[in-house]
Formats: structure tokens, sequence, C-alpha cells
């Protein structure tokens, strides 16, 4: 279904999320080691996080990419629920049970809260954990009829 009324906002991308910190050195530390994810410092305070492979001559260059920015703060005014949470793929649900063990595994090292286990649940196979400040994560494996770019192309059926 498309809409005749334009819209009030002409948007080029949906490219970015925010989440706080009370320690940036332990965010970038979970989000690069942990998750596998790519991180830049830009200022103090501020973290930069994309999934890894989108340098020049990366699998990933030139596709687009979200962008997450974590900024320190003194203190979580808002702890966040787990409906309110970052997704990473993985390849398989193999895949989510290698990282389930080894995110259990390290919880304490990486100053994890709930790691929850994996299960089958809104058609996909993942488990969620809670870092030390509240962020909720979920690693999670799709069907190829599920991933968001099927979706998509699937499009309105209502």
């Amino acid at each position: 279904m498309t809409t005749s009324t334009p819209s009030h906002v002409k948007p080029t991308g949906l490219v970015s999320g925010t989440f706080v910190t009370t320690d940036i050195k332990r965010a970038r530390r979970m989000c690069e080691e942990l998750l596998g994810l790519e991180c830049v410092e830009p200022e103090r305070g501020t973290l930069i996080v994309r999934e890894s492979g989108h340098q020049p001559g990366g699998p990933l260059a030139g596709r687009p990419f979200w962008v997450l920015e974590a900024h320190e703060v003194a203190s979580i005014e808002v702890p966040q629920e787990m409906l309110n949470h970052w997704g990473v793929f993985v390849s398989s649900q193999a895949a989510v049970d290698a990282a389930f063990e080894k995110v259990d595994a390290r919880q304490k090292d990486f100053g994890l809260g709930r790691v929850q286990k994996p299960r089958f649940r809104h058609g996909s196979y993942a488990f969620y954990f809670v870092d030390g400040d509240s962020n909720w994560w979920e690693i999670e494996y799709r069907t190829p009829e599920l991933v968001y770019t099927a979706l998509r192309e699937k499009g309105d059926q209502h």
C-alpha cells in the first residue's frame, strides 16, 4: 500500500540509533570483542558502531549500513526493557548456539546482566542479553524468507 499524501519529512535513509553507557571503554570492548562490531571514538564520550566489513576492499564495501551511536553519561536515568533492544544477525541456528555459549561463558568478563537461553520466537531463533548499562541485545538467526529484505519485497498484505 502506498500513500497518496506526500510526507512531511523527506528522508534519504534510515541510518542510526543511540544508546547510553556509563563506561565508553567497556561498551567498546563489548561491541568489538563480544559482538564483532567495528567502533571508532570520534570525540571523548561518543562511540560510533557498525558491522565490520564496510571498509574499502571489505566484503560489504559500498553497501548501506546502520550506525549505532553510544554516548557516555554519568548515570542511566531510564533503564531499558528487553523489547527495546539492538539486534545482531548471525548466519545460522548453530551460530546462535555458539554465540550463546561464548556470551554466557564471558558474562562476568564483560559485566553483563541476564543472558537468556536461545529459543524460537517471532519467527526466528535467538537469545537476548543485557549489558551493564541496561541495554538489551539480541543475537538472531532468521530463515531467508524472514530477513528484512524479503519482508520488504513481500510488501503490504493488508
